[in-house]
């Protein structure tokens, strides 16, 4: 589909629509998403230690997708705003990157968003990104300021090329304004204490912002690296962390964006806002899959062999989700720190259990240590 056949007061006016329905607590929509999440998996030369992916996982293939989805998510490719094209592993490691890239490129209204681990991040991927006029942010999980320390935590040695690349990045974005990067930072009990060193790390190589997450539970053997078992260090490391931040603005005034997790033990002030992202988003996988967000549970729903995406938009999943998290009832918005701060001091909150078995679910939350 030719860009120039893409209408943007279509995807102004569903944004307006959309954000309209979410204030009115709509549980069937007229609007359309304003996100698409299209997980592109690909292969990966990393082994971190919160890593979420199967051992075994199939690839990203454009064509297939195509064929499968592309008519039914027509509608919504050319009104989101925003195409997330982050899946397991590096999509440009993918044999056909570039095609990849150009297939989403030709919805230039929406800007694209992926992560990556920044290896494969190398100077032929960043021109080709820079020279398509998209708008692009790019997550770089580095999750550390040093070389061993990157070692131990995604049992790689590709620290140094991940340098090299963050350092041709950071002389293309002089040049282009359509390009941000923000540096990951998965926090666990082995890398929280260099948070400030990784904050000074992104600052001084000119990172738009610094994104610091806490590390998700899949499996057994990733317990006890939770940062719900060093609350109050972790507490301790934030706040000097935004110090660290204060110091480092306050000398030149060039500022980062700085997002950090809540803190363990406060008691934060509800809104009454609802999780925006039952009413904005959409997550499909290569099977076609659907969910509302990453943290979220099994949904059940896919969009195989449907004829209008709307049968999915405002199918069982949505209707219950929006539904129960206007009623309260839905117990995503009971375990999920980022819809609900108060919630990081519930094991639960920080346990994926998404496609596990009841006794694999009691296992994870099992608290056995604080």
């Amino acid at each position: 589909m030719p860009t120039d056949r893409i209408d943007n007061s279509a995807v102004l006016e569903n944004a307006r629509l959309n954000e309209e329905e979410y204030r009115e607590r709509k549980v069937c929509l007229k609007s359309y998403p304003q996100a698409i999440f299209v997980q592109v998996d690909g292969p990966c030369n990393h082994e971190c230690l919160f890593c979420s992916r199967p051992k075994v996982y199939s690839h990203f293939d454009l064509d297939r997708f195509r064929s499968r989805y592309e008519d039914l998510l027509m509608p919504v490719l050319t009104r989101v705003s925003r195409i997330n094209i982050t899946g397991s592993g590096e999509l440009l490691f993918l044999p056909e990157a570039k095609r990849n890239l150009d297939y989403f490129n030709r919805y230039v209204h929406a800007e694209k968003m992926f992560a990556t681990n920044g290896s494969s991040l190398v100077p032929k991927m960043v021109d080709h990104i820079a020279v398509s006029g998209n708008r692009y942010t790019i997550h770089v999980s580095l999750h550390s300021s040093n070389e061993n320390l990157h070692r131990l935590i995604t049992a790689s040695n590709s620290y140094p090329v991940v340098m090299e690349n963050l350092k041709y990045i950071k002389k293309v974005k002089r040049e282009i304004e359509n390009l941000r990067i923000n540096y990951i930072f998965v926090m666990t009990s082995q890398n929280a204490r260099n948070l400030k060193d990784f904050i000074r790390l992104a600052y001084g190589n000119g990172a738009d912002g610094v994104v610091v997450y806490y590390y998700y539970v899949y499996r057994l053997d990733q317990k006890s690296a939770s940062c719900y078992f060093i609350k109050d260090a972790v507490n301790d490391i934030l706040r000097e962390a935004e110090e660290e931040l204060d110091s480092l603005t306050g000398k030149d005034g060039r500022q980062m964006d700085l997002i950090l997790p809540p803190r363990f033990g406060v008691e934060y002030e509800m809104s009454g806002a609802l999780c925006k992202e039952a009413w904005s988003q959409v997550m499909v996988n290569s099977g076609g899959d659907i969910i509302s967000c990453d943290v979220a549970g099994d949904s059940r729903e896919n969009i195989s062999g449907k004829s209008d995406f709307m049968e999915v938009w405002n199918g069982r999943y949505y209707i219950d989700l929006r539904r129960n998290l206007i009623e309260g009832k839905y117990d995503c918005a009971s375990f999920c720190w980022r819809a609900n701060p108060n919630t990081v001091n519930d094991f639960r909150s920080h346990v994926i259990t998404r496609g596990k078995s009841e006794e694999e679910i009691r296992e994870l939350l099992e608290v056995t240590e604080e």
